[in-house]
């Protein structure tokens, strides 16, 4: 059994939803200690309850210590996940986003499968549907990886109550393509959007004050579509995407309104994170370089590649995290991280003879 202590480098959910994705995928149990023990509330809140819970439904696992607060986890697979429909409620603005790329390659790299899920959609410190949507999967489609998804309701903090559904085809093709130097912007969007009982004005203030500073920098001009959704709590969120002239990497930046915060700002941030981004002169994105990771490995191992090397906008303690996991429950795979924390760096995956 693969013993992870829960409290290393960043400490939080992340390791967790890590640890519950290989071992289901590798048949590999393990026990999680100290789950989350430096966190204003520490253990397993709900939306880590329902990663686990959600992931030991698809692999029949054997559970220890999967309740509220918790500290230890105990995880035992026992079947490879079927191809049907399942459906999981966080019931609370838990990411919706998060769940679903835990239960994405177990169930991608089994028999594919139909998820429904709900929670939140668009809440702070997770990726956005719009992120899974226009980013996210689209990159890792040029992995081979396909999924679709949908989304039927926003969720946003504090009421949740979105829904997604995601159809996930069996992964059966595998490929590395080749992704070029930095990224160099061809075609860029901005989404600005709203729930439906808020004014229609906001969409256009989050939009100009976004576009308005993306055109300081000389940058093509952008394409902008506005969006109205059904939501259980008002929201709003402006999100920038852009597609690299390469037409492989895609990058995605977004920031979500909140009482008292200006639609201008809003509009604003989005696109000072974009722009700061270039500055960089790196292939991914912060997030993307972290969550890249994972879909970088399995490629790599099935396509028995050496080596992929990319190069990230800033090292997280996120990306050292993550990389620390996967080493875990992988041994023959080497990640190295070069560079500082809080920099743009270099990662290098290795595959070990």
């Amino acid at each position: 059994m693969i013993l992870i202590d829960g409290s290393y480098g960043e400490g939080g959910g992340q390791i967790l939803r890590t640890c519950l994705s290989l071992s289901v995928v590798l048949g590999k149990p393990f026990k999680i200690f100290k789950i989350r023990v430096g966190r204003p509330k520490p253990g397993l809140q709900p939306q880590h309850l329902a990663c686990v819970k959600a992931c030991a439904e698809i692999s029949k696992a054997e559970l220890e210590g999967a309740e509220l607060n918790s500290k230890e986890l105990i995880f035992i697979p026992k079947e490879k996940p079927a191809n049907k429909t399942y459906f999981f409620d966080i019931k609370t603005a838990g990411s919706t986003s998060l769940l679903f790329q835990t239960l994405l390659y177990p169930l991608a790299l089994s028999e594919g499968g139909e998820l429904i899920l709900k929670g939140g959609t668009h809440v702070p410190f997770s990726p956005s549907f719009h992120y899974l949507k226009y980013v996210f999967l689209p990159m890792v489609n040029f992995l081979g990886l396909k999924a679709e998804p949908h989304l039927e309701k926003a969720g946003f903090y504090p009421k949740g109550g979105g829904e997604i559904r995601a159809k996930i085809f069996p992964w059966k093709e595998f490929k590395l393509p080749s992704i070029g130097k930095k990224f160099d912007p061809d075609e860029i969007f901005i989404i600005s959007l709203i729930s439906e009982d808020l004014p229609s004005h906001i969409l256009e203030r989050q939009a100009i004050s976004a576009k308005k500073k993306l055109l300081t920098a000389q940058l093509k001009s952008p394409k902008e579509i506005f969006e109205k959704v059904k939501s259980d709590s008002p929201g709003t969120m402006l999100f920038i995407y852009s597609i690299d002239k390469d037409k492989i990497k895609r990058v995605g930046f977004f920031e979500l309104g909140k009482k008292g915060y200006p639609a201008e700002k809003v509009g604003e941030n989005s696109a000072i994170q974009f722009l700061e981004f270039l500055k960089t002169e790196a292939q991914f994105e912060e997030h993307l370089g972290d969550q890249i990771l994972l879909p970088l490995i399995f490629a790599i191992i099935k396509n028995y590649e050496k080596i992929f090397i990319y190069k990230t906008s800033k090292i997280t303690k996120h990306l050292l995290t993550q990389a620390w996991v996967i080493s875990q429950f992988m041994k023959e795979i080497n990640i190295e991280v070069l560079g500082k924390e809080g920099n743009p760096g270099e990662v290098k995956i290795s595959l070990l003879n």
